[in-house]
């Protein structure tokens, strides 16, 4: 999903200006896919929230 980051970013900017972490989800023909979106240098919660996604793609695979 992220191949075009920056028009990603500007997307963001304009619906939530001063967003900070975003996660940006789609349905596709391979199921759902999900991205985060870092702005800024809120590291901690960049690092809690790849946390969460690399536990979330886990317990998907697990499933499967």
């Amino acid at each position: 999903m992220n191949r075009n980051i920056q028009l990603v970013e500007k997307s963001l900017d304009t619906i939530s200006p001063g967003w900070k972490v975003m996660l940006v989800a789609s349905f596709t023909e391979n199921g759902f896919e999900y991205d985060l979106f870092a702005k800024g240098p809120d590291e901690e919660v960049v690092a809690l929230l790849a946390m969460v996604n690399a536990v979330t793609l886990k317990e998907l695979e697990e499933r499967t």
